[in-house]
């Protein structure tokens, strides 16, 4: 609901008993931007930030005495990314800051919920290039299991040759690190897999049951990303791929916190606003995976 935060909306944390601590809701915090390629737009440098790329040239067998004849024409292509703004805010009351409880730093506890809030929205825009990918493994109701991630991975980084391509310019390979994210309720048969196959808890076992960062699977760094959205059937669209991917790239120095006081009002606002954009710059270093994530039952 919009309004500013008065004595009625924290109302709970106004004493009139004896109130232990304020709590903040729990957030996922940032994943995908330490995935993806990140780059910094300097201010004063424009407000599009362009990445380009030449085109191979091709070696041929030569005859003695024969001129050379196969002048090669190299071009360029480019990915063009326009930061843009987002930004949140929230009103605090003069009341509200100074009768909520004394274990509680009002100020502070609401310029971290709006810093959680930009981490959140990076982190989504990103995952939302993974749904924008040409190239999926798995279906609605598939429950996710290591060979798939087996599998994105070593098409990512063989590349996707063509049958018979032999000359340079085919493959391009995927480099390196290649990176996947899925949700704890995906992630959950995979674990189960692995627990089944080595048939005791060994320590491998009990890394998988308790790291946000899974551990390495067929080549890719597994991480969990409790941010993907599930649709109407309980299906997300998680993803592999490489770091080069995907681009994260941001203008200035990051997000700006900036309060301004309202002294008729009797009240602050506080406004953080970032600049950024996300890029997909190889659709053939990425692959969606769809799959099942439904709250596990056993």
């Amino acid at each position: 609901m919009a309004g500013p935060v008065t004595t009625s909306s924290v109302g709970d944390s106004v004493p009139t008993e004896f109130i232990a601590e304020v709590r903040l809701k729990t957030q996922q915090g940032s994943v995908m931007r330490g995935l993806v390629d990140t780059h910094t737009l300097p201010e004063g440098e424009g407000g599009v930030y362009e990445i380009t790329e030449l085109t191979r040239a091709i070696a041929y067998a030569l005859t003695e005495g024969v001129d050379m004849t196969q002048a090669q024409e190299i071009t360029d292509t480019s990915l063009e990314v326009t930061p843009g703004e987002v930004g949140a805010q929230i009103v605090r009351t003069d009341l509200a800051d100074k009768q909520i409880t004394r274990r509680a730093n009002l100020p502070r506890l609401l310029g971290e919920t709006l810093g959680n809030a930009i981490i959140t929205k990076e982190d989504v825009d990103l995952l939302a290039q993974v749904d924008a990918a040409a190239t999926a493994l798995g279906s609605a109701g598939t429950s996710l299991t290591a060979g798939y991630i087996m599998a994105a991975a070593a098409t990512i980084r063989g590349g996707g040759q063509a049958a018979a391509a032999i000359v340079a310019g085919t493959p391009e390979v995927g480099p390196d690190p290649i990176n996947a994210v899925f949700s704890d309720n995906q992630l959950h048969n995979v674990i189960k897999q692995f627990t089944v196959e080595t048939h005791t808890y060994n320590e491998s076992v009990k890394e998988l049951l308790s790291d946000a960062f899974v551990r390495r699977i067929g080549g890719a760094n597994v991480y969990v990303d409790n941010n993907l959205g599930k649709d109407s059937s309980d299906d997300a669209k998680g993803g592999v791929f490489s770091k080069k991917a995907l681009v994260f790239v941001r203008f200035g120095g990051g997000p700006n916190m900036e309060p301004e006081r309202d002294a008729s009002g009797r009240w602050t606002e506080m406004n953080i606003v970032e600049v950024y954009g996300t890029g997909l710059w190889k659709d053939a270093w990425l692959r969606e995976m769809l799959f099942d994530a439904a709250s596990p039952t056993s």
